[in-house]
Parts: C-alpha cells; sequence; structure tokens
C-alpha cells in the first residue's frame, strides 16, 4: 500500500486521434483528482505517436528501408488498389518521396504559425503529412493510419485482437510501445497507469499498450477508462476496467491502491500539464466540458464563460470545440450577456441537437459572443422548421454543418439532404455516416453529393476547402478568421494542394447560338433543365433559335446561364389571351440558371444586364412566378418591374409578366 504523496499516476491518451487538439479526459482527470495529494502526469501518447514516433526524416527513411526490405511481393500480392498504386508511386518518385521526408518538420511547423491561415500553403502542408502517412501505413499494411483515424481490415471483432496486439509486422502501436514508454516508465516508475479510451480509434492501441505494460512491468496496475461498448472484451488487457464519467469507481481504485480516501468536485479540467505548443495548430483550442458540470446546484450559466476566460488566460486559449449538446447558442448568448465586461475574445464551435426547440432570435448575440460553427446532429422535427433555423442560423453568419447517421433513412433525412444539396449557402458542409464494420474504427463519412437536380451537368472541379481541412480545429480556426462567406467559396483543385475562390476567375460571353463551342449547348441545356422552373420539352428547341445565349465560365465549366429567345409565336398568343399584353416581335428574357455553390454573387444578374444591354431596338419581357422569389429578387435588381399576371392552368399557379423599367416609359 502506498502513501498519496509517493504514489504516481501516469495519465495515457492513447493513438490514434486529431494531433491538433490536446485531450479532454486527462485534463478532466487531473481536475477530478486536484488536491488529493497525488503524483499526476498527463501523458500525450497519441501526440507523440504523430511528431517523434512517425514524423521525423530518421523514422520516415527507417519505413522506407522497411517497405523496400518486405519487397514488392510482399505488398502488392494482397493489397488493395490504393496500397499497389502507392507502392509503385514510391519506387517510381523516389526523390519526391524523400524530399517531402526532408521537409517533414517544416510541415509540421507549418501547422502552428500564421501561414497556416494561407489556404495553400496550408493543403500543401497536410497533404504532405497524409502522405507520409499513407507511407508509414504501406510499411504496416494492412494497417491504415490517417490523421485521427485507424483501421485495420483484419481485426473485425474480439477474438482478432490478441494476433494484432503480438504482430509487429500490421500493429504500428507495439513498436510505439518500446521505442518510447520503456523509457517514460522507468524514468517516472508509476503506480498507476490509466489509459483513456474516448473513440474506436484508440482501441486497438490502448489494449497494445496495456498489454506492453503488463508483460513488461508485472506489478503495475493498468486501468482502462471508457464506455462498456469500447472495452467490450479488454478484461484480459489490463487489470481494471472502469466505466467512463464514474468518479466513485475511479476513486474507488485509487483508493484501494493507496492509504487515504479519495473523493471530492472537480476543480474543472486542467490542461497545464500537457504540451500546449506542440500541437498542430496555430492556437490552443480546447476542448470543452459537459454543460451539466457547471449547472449543479442551480449555478448560473456566468460560471462556465468565467471557466472559458479562465483557460484563456492559464492555457492562452483561442478557441473552444463543445460536444455537449446541451451547449447551445442561446446558453452561450446568455452567458456572455450575463458578463459584466465585454464577451472575450475567442471563438466557439457547438455540437447541437437539429430540432425546433433551438431558439433563433439568439443566433446574432450567439455570434457576437464567439459562436462560428454548429455541428449538428440527431435531425428531429418538420422539414419545414429545420430549413428556416438552419437559414437563420447561417444568417447570423455561423458555419452550419449537418451530420446524418447511418440508421437515419427516412423522409426526413431525404428531405434535409435534397435541401442541404440546393442550398450550399445555407448548410455550408454535412456528411452522412455510413455502418461501421468495424468496432475498431469510427464510421466512415460519405463525401456531400450535389443537388440532385444538378447531378446532371459537368461536376465542379476539385472539392470544398473544408473538406480537405478536415479537422474541426482547423474548420473553426478558418472561419474565426475569414467568416463564413470566404471559407465557403475556396475550393481546392484536383491536385489537393491548389485553392482558387469560387467567382474569383469568372468570364462572361453572349454569342448566338451557332456561336458556341461544341457541346456548351448540350450543356446549358441541361443547366436550364437543373433549375427545374421551365417545361424541359421545349428547352433545346429555344435554344437552339434563341436570339442571344449568355453564360459565364470558371475553371473550365459553365457556372451560369440566361438567354434573349424568339417566343413561339402560339405562346405569345397564350400570353396574350390571358394578360391582354400584345408580346409581339418581343424577345423572351428566361432561362437563368445558376449553379447552387454560385448563387449569391450576381451572377443571374450580371447575365440579364449584359442580355439586356445588347438587345439593340428590340424590347423584351420575362415570364416569372409568382413563387419564384429568387429570380423576381433579380428582376428587381435589373430595375424590371411587373406588368401583369394571369393565372396559369398549366403549372397551376400565379405568373407575373415582366418588363425593363425603361421600356416601359418608352
Amino acid at each position: 500500500m502506498h502513501k498519496p504523496g509517493s504514489f504516481h499516476i501516469l495519465l495515457v491518451h492513447p493513438p490514434v486521434k486529431s494531433p491538433a487538439v490536446p485531450p479532454l479526459a486527462l485534463a478532466k482527470a487531473v481536475g477530478l483528482l486536484a488536491g488529493s495529494g497525488l503524483s499526476l502526469e498527463q501523458y500525450d501518447a497519441n501526440l507523440e505517436f504523430f511528431l517523434n514516433h512517425f514524423l521525423s526524416p530518421k523514422k520516415l527513411n527507417g519505413f522506407v528501408d522497411l517497405i523496400k526490405k518486405r519487397g514488392e511481393r510482399a505488398i502488392v500480392n494482397d493489397a488493395n488498389p490504393f496500397f499497389i498504386s502507392l507502392f509503385t508511386n514510391l519506387t517510381t518518385h523516389s526523390e519526391k518521396w524523400a524530399q517531402k521526408i526532408a521537409d517533414v518538420e517544416q510541415s509540421l511547423e507549418l501547422l502552428r504559425t500564421e501561414d497556416f491561415y494561407c489556404p495553400e500553403s496550408c493543403l500543401t502542408a497536410l497533404k504532405d503529412i497524409g502522405d507520409l502517412l499513407d507511407l508509414v501505413s504501406l510499411a504496416y499494411y494492412p494497417s491504415r493510419i490517417q490523421w485521427g483515424h485507424f483501421s485495420n481490415p483484419d481485426v473485425q471483432n474480439v477474438s482478432q485482437v490478441h494476433g494484432f496486439v503480438d504482430d509487429d509486422k500490421a500493429n504500428p502501436f507495439l513498436s510505439f510501445c518500446k521505442d518510447t514508454l520503456t523509457s517514460r516508465i522507468t524514468r517516472t516508475q508509476p503506480g498507476l497507469v490509466i489509459l483513456f479510451v474516448s473513440v474506436p480509434d484508440q482501441v486497438l492501441a490502448a489494449l497494445t499498450i496495456a498489454r506492453f505494460f503488463k508483460t513488461e512491468y508485472p506489478k503495475l496496475h493498468v486501468a482502462l477508462i471508457g464506455n462498456h461498448e469500447l472495452l467490450a472484451g479488454a478484461e484480459d488487457y489490463g487489470d481494471s476496467l472502469v466505466p467512463e464519467n464514474d468518479h466513485k469507481a475511479l476513486f474507488n481504485l485509487i483508493a484501494s491502491l493507496t492509504e487515504s480516501t479519495i473523493g471530492g468536485d472537480s476543480k474543472g479540467p486542467d490542461f497545464s500539464g500537457l504540451p500546449l505548443k506542440d500541437y498542430l495548430a496555430p492556437a490552443v483550442v480546447l476542448p470543452l466540458e459537459e454543460l451539466s458540470d457547471f449547472k449543479k446546484n442551480g449555478t448560473s450559466p456566468s460560471r462556465l464563460m468565467a471557466h472559458l476566460v479562465n483557460q484563456k488566460q492559464r492555457c492562452g486559449a483561442k478557441g473552444f470545440l463543445s460536444k455537449d449538446a446541451h451547449l447551445t447558442p442561446a446558453n452561450i448568448a446568455k452567458m456572455a450577456g450575463e458578463m459584466e465586461e465585454e464577451p472575450p475574445s475567442f471563438c466557439i464551435g457547438l455540437t447541437c441537437a437539429l430540432n425546433t426547440s433551438t431558439a433563433t432570435e439568439k443566433m446574432a448575440a450567439a455570434y457576437e459572443a464567439g459562436v462560428r460553427l454548429i455541428q449538428w446532429r440527431n435531425p428531429k422535427g418538420e422539414l419545414k422548421s429545420l430549413n428556416k433555423l438552419l437559414w437563420d442560423v447561417s444568417r447570423a453568419g455561423i458555419w452550419n454543418h449537418v451530420v446524418i447517421a447511418s440508421e437515419q433513412d427516412d423522409n426526413l433525412s431525404q428531405g434535409l439532404i435534397d435541401f442541404m444539396a440546393a442550398n450550399p449557402n445555407i448548410v455550408h458542409s454535412w456528411v452522412q455516416q455510413q455502418p461501421c464494420i468495424s468496432p475498431f474504427g469510427c464510421p466512415a463519412e460519405q463525401t456531400e453529393k450535389s443537388s440532385t437536380a444538378y447531378m446532371q451537368v459537368v461536376k465542379m472541379p476539385g472539392e470544398s476547402l473544408w473538406r480537405r481541412l478536415n479537422e474541426p480545429v482547423y474548420q473553426l480556426l478558418y472561419l474565426n478568421r475569414y467568416g463564413v462567406t470566404k471559407v465557403m467559396r475556396w475550393r481546392v483543385r484536383g491536385d489537393g494542394h491548389s485553392a482558387y475562390s469560387l467567382g474569383q476567375n469568372i468570364t462572361y460571353h453572349f454569342v448566338t447560338p451557332h456561336e458556341l463551342p461544341p457541346g456548351y449547348l448540350d450543356e446549358i441545356c441541361r443547366m436550364v433543365e437543373a433549375g427545374g422552373s421551365v417545361e424541359k420539352k421545349w428547352v433545346r428547341y429555344n435554344l437552339e433559335r434563341a436570339f442571344l445565349i449568355g453564360y459565364v465560365l470558371e475553371e473550365g465549366i459553365i457556372v451560369g446561364n440566361s438567354s434573349l429567345k424568339h417566343p413561339r409565336a402560339e405562346y405569345v398568343e397564350a400570353v396574350n389571351k390571358q394578360s391582354r399584353l400584345d408580346l409581339t416581335d418581343y424577345l423572351e428574357r428566361g432561362y437563368t440558371s445558376v449553379r447552387p455553390e454560385y448563387r449569391g454573387m450576381g451572377i443571374g444578374t450580371t447575365l440579364l444586364e449584359g442580355l439586356t444591354a445588347r438587345v439593340g431596338k428590340k424590347k423584351v419581357y420575362s415570364i416569372i412566378s409568382t413563387d419564384n422569389v429568387a429570380t423576381q429578387k433579380i428582376a428587381l435588381r435589373n430595375k424590371t418591374k411587373q406588368v401583369a399576371t394571369f393565372y396559369s392552368e398549366r403549372l397551376g399557379k400565379e405568373i407575373g409578366v415582366w418588363i425593363p423599367a425603361w421600356m416601359i416609359e418608352e
């Protein structure tokens, strides 16, 4: 039995999680055990796993030698196409890989500096780091090590864990234990090691570390803390399994190993024992503790805000990320409002349930209090109400990210997906999780889809910047620096590191149908049909005979178009009968379609202005249904007025006839 003052506890955060954010579990444990007289040490094994065990020139060159030693036959014969391609690339472009390895420390350091906020520099560093992690994965095939993720397709159940833990060819954590943990145990000589497991990607590393400790140091007490599902079958690897957030069980374990009673209220998370400057981010962003811990006994919500201010002062925190669904924008706004001084200058990312209980009137105040990002989960309620909620959040300048769970396959989820795909300026990013095929890896996320209506047009090149950043900490910092609109419009080209902003290189073209380049008429027809507000039957017929077609190009694709058509005689007669307007010899302005990603940039307005300026002595009208608010706004910006309305029995709704104001005056 040990006395508290001489009893040393090593708190371990095992791989694999993001190396950009400090672990909350360790900080909470220190806060919980503060004042107990115990000697506590926080050890972020995950950070050391990335920075020192893998991503150093010496280690990486060793992995290249290991891959060569294993040889092509050992890797390629049974590997999947990704690893085959990687092995071929490594052997045919050895100089390129040698340069990536030589520059790895610069790539890591860039993520800690102001250069992080230059998209192309940041993307280059992240791509190079990702490539080098793939290189390491090749050395441990079939294991796959990624930023914050780990998987091995050969380990699908508990019975297969035993073989993996002892397999030094496929288990990257085994060499980590031998190279790193021995010296730490010898130096600190703990009486208790606690491994905190919070996600599936950490399970195999935690079990490997636990087995290593018990094999090399049989008298060392090893405990694993996590929820029951994560630690199912882990009894054989450590001495104790402690349920997550069960403080009493943790106190009892420590009391059984020492000569004192342990217990008391938490002092709040203590990150001071962690190497905060080493994390791969240009500013310290801390995970946020559960709101419930700050609401005991009716405590004022301002206590949480005071805690954030304290963490900012003690740790230099510039941001916070919460995963507690109870912490809503309204809570943040209220907490900031209760402070006597002005709200502090830090940014906040929240995780909230997507339902109609969220108060939208507090969104502007939440933004002023620092909220920049909301990750929405578990959507429930009426689709129309949820869409309005997301719209209100977007208008406040807050980024909407929606997560659709794998088990959610209902009408509401499908309706949300359709809305999100069609409105990237409202729902700025979203993912649909896929069923988890292994208990030792997180659910995969399905890439966001294009709007169903626009699936037939040429695909947008590259992908959104947020997806390449692929790290909530980075997304939060970029949003705080640049705002929603700028981040939303950044896009990454296919090379993975060069970026451009949507709309920065657009060009306008106004031509007759026969002057269109090959294939352009087909694409414009698809764009018009994707708009969904016209009858498809006459689209090609009318465009082939149009007076003038306007289209907008960027990155080699059509992003918007409109036209001046010669209306069919029978159509002019039908409009005349219903509206009593004689539009003979008029040109009809219409077939305006802008890709969802490019809306809000004035493209539709500029197209119509350009077309109208080229009509000569001809007059122009537009047909706009009364429920098409977006097109009406474009018409008003174009100084066009509604001169008549009629009811279309074919469409089943009211239709407006619009004419440029200066033509009416003439």
